[in-house]
């Protein structure tokens, strides 16, 4: 059997290689999935993706046409792929559903206090040689009210270390309604929270969830984490409340133009994308590149469940699969 494996990154080959079958035929390859590259999928039986990739109706039709039967997922999250088009291709498609909430949880209040605190400021001024506090000014966590939206793994682990740092946890979850927080709708949490998480997938629903409406009847100067996906997030609005002072700040692990431009070194060329030049130039803005998942615990649990969903459908093609998507 051919898998192929795009996206590929040293850190991910290094747990990946020791847990593949040697009577596959395997080829890592580390170029993101999309239209331009879909042809080195030629003659695989199985292809798995990373959030990187794009698996939209035309990039499916040439997978079914190889004979791709399956897509392993190497996320939790699926919005990248277009699941009514591989339902009627009949390409099976499994996701890695809970590799590691803890590491997304814990990034999750990494960003959030970095940005409070100030410490990406404060840290940039030091390297410099300037110990001036000027501009370093932060805000307590301790009795300020959470706003968390989406109450999964990750969403109730981020809200119970917000509740051990002081904070009245507000939830909301169209779906999940568990009692470790106070659960409200949508519009009182937006009025009510000094800082907003977002945890929940990326749907056709909640596409610019948080856009210029939203962001005026949040609190000024309230603060918004996103580690979740960036489409979440109108990022034109996102700009102007920032800057205008509406929104005190933003903790992004993620960007609703991402794709194609995370996980690469862009040094030597720069950033071209103008929205994204601009939010790294606001100093009330925290970002990393879609780094939330990033730990060994997490990285090791995605391969070895990737391989074991692949396994899987090559016992039993046909089969309901333990972590199938549709």
């Amino acid at each position: 059997m051919k898998v192929i494996f795009f996206s590929i990154r040293p850190y991910e080959e290094e747990y990946l290689r020791p847990l593949l079958p040697p009577k596959w035929k395997v080829e890592l390859i580390p170029d993101f999935l999309d239209e331009t590259t879909v042809e080195k999928a030629k003659d695989a039986q199985v292809v798995s993706l990373f959030v990187s990739d794009k698996a939209d109706g035309p990039v499916l039709e040439a997978l079914h046409s190889y004979g791709v039967g399956l897509l392993a997922l190497r996320s939790a999250g699926y919005d990248h792929v277009d699941i009514e088009a591989a339902k009627r291709l009949g390409i099976k498609v499994v996701n890695v559903p809970a590799y590691s909430p803890h590491a997304i949880a814990d990034h999750t209040l990494a960003i959030l206090l970095a940005l409070i605190r100030r410490l990406h400021r404060a840290h940039d001024k030091v390297r410099l040689g300037d110990f001036d506090l000027d501009g370093l000014m932060g805000f307590d966590l301790n009795g300020k009210v959470a706003g968390v939206i989406g109450l999964g793994k990750i969403g109730r682990l981020v809200a119970t270390r917000l509740k051990a740092f002081g904070c009245k946890v507000l939830g909301y979850d169209p779906y999940i309604q568990p009692e470790i927080v106070e659960n409200v709708d949508l519009d009182t949490l937006v009025a009510q929270a000094d800082i907003i998480s977002l945890h929940c997938p990326l749907t056709r629903e909640n596409f610019h969830m948080f856009n210029e409406e939203t962001f005026k009847r949040m609190k000024p100067g309230a603060v918004l984490v996103n580690t979740a996906r960036g489409g979440l997030v109108d990022t034109k609005a996102l700009l102007e409340a920032l800057k205008s002072g509406q929104l005190g700040g933003a903790a992004l692990d993620v960007y609703e133009y991402e794709r194609g431009l995370f996980f690469k070194d862009h040094q030597k060329e720069g950033i071209k994308d103008p929205y994204l030049a601009q939010l790294l130039g606001l100093a009330n803005v925290v970002l990393t590149g879609h780094q939330a998942f990033l730990t060994r615990e997490a990285v090791k649990n995605i391969e070895e469940t990737t391989v074991r969903n692949i396994l899987e459908w090559q016992k039993n093609p046909r089969g309901k699969l333990k972590n199938e998507i549709w």
